[in-house]
């Protein structure tokens, strides 16, 4: 049975296991912890987002296995990509690895907080290098936001109408992600991939108290209240891509945003 409290041991077992493999390891020339523990605001359940550079020539994928197998007994593995795998181990503890060749390498404000456990130098010039950048919001993320909260405001009355309330649930997660994405936007911060909720919520959330509450107020979504829930969330949602726009100086078209809201009612009558 698992016991929480005993969860940080565990995965200090697990990052210095890493950390000495990496380190006897010739083929990485590089290797960093980032996410919670890069930012040193890991709590029980944090994973290990363990990062490493290989030297040229070196096989991506075998690399990756090599490390996997190394460092502990897993129950089952997430996923297992070219240079990205998701892995969970016995002990509960779930390690993500990224692998990286120096050409895949730039500045980035993902490395403004990390934890550097092996380094050729590469790592400590783009950690200093990375340090004044702040997150900037294009047009390409800022319509992707507004055109799937589009999307799934139209697709909610397609599954209202159908009575299916299963696939209501799922597109009001979806639209309330959208809101919270944009919400994200406006404080000046990258938001999470769509469908990921983490940090979201809890102490680790950037959301104010009034949208954690609005949040909370529609969980668990209540079929009777979508009038009113699609009314507010409308008006929200309109103010956050108003104030993304103009902060960022990016183009949004009102009329547009309008059109798409008006085009449907959630009222009883058809």
């Amino acid at each position: 049975m698992l016991v929480d409290s005993n969860l940080p041991v565990e995965r200090d077992k697990l990052q210095n296991r890493f950390a000495r493999l990496v380190k006897e390891d010739n083929d990485i020339i590089g290797a960093y912890f980032s996410g919670s523990i890069g930012d040193k605001t890991e709590d029980f359940y944090s994973d290990i987002n363990a990062r490493i550079i290989l030297k040229p020539g070196i096989q991506i994928e075998q690399k990756q296995r090599e490390i996997i197998r190394s460092i502990g007994y897993y129950l089952f593995i997430e996923l297992f990509d070219y240079n990205h795998s998701i892995i969970h181990y016995a002990t509960f503890i779930k390690l993500d690895l990224m692998v990286y060749t120096l050409e895949m390498l730039e500045p980035s404000i993902l490395y403004k907080h990390i934890e550097i456990i092996k380094d050729d130098g590469t790592l400590t010039e783009l950690h200093n290098l990375s340090k004044g950048m702040q997150y900037v919001v294009t047009q390409e993320v800022f319509d992707h936001i507004l055109n799937q909260y589009y999307a799934d405001y139209f697709n909610l009355y397609r599954a209202w109408r159908r009575n299916e309330s299963n696939h209501i649930e799922s597109i009001v997660l979806s639209i309330k992600q959208h809101l919270v994405s944009m919400w994200y936007l406006s404080k000046g911060t990258e938001p999470n991939i769509d469908d990921d909720w983490r940090n979201y919520e809890g102490e680790k959330s950037r959301l104010s108290h009034l949208e954690k509450e609005f949040i909370l107020s529609y969980t668990p979504f209540d079929i009777k209240e979508i009038e009113v829930f699609t009314n507010k969330i409308a008006i929200l949602m309109l103010e956050a891509s108003e104030k993304v726009a103009v902060y960022d100086d990016l183009f949004f078209s009102r009329p547009n945003f309008m059109k798409v809201n008006d085009r449907i009612s959630f009222t009883d009558e058809i």
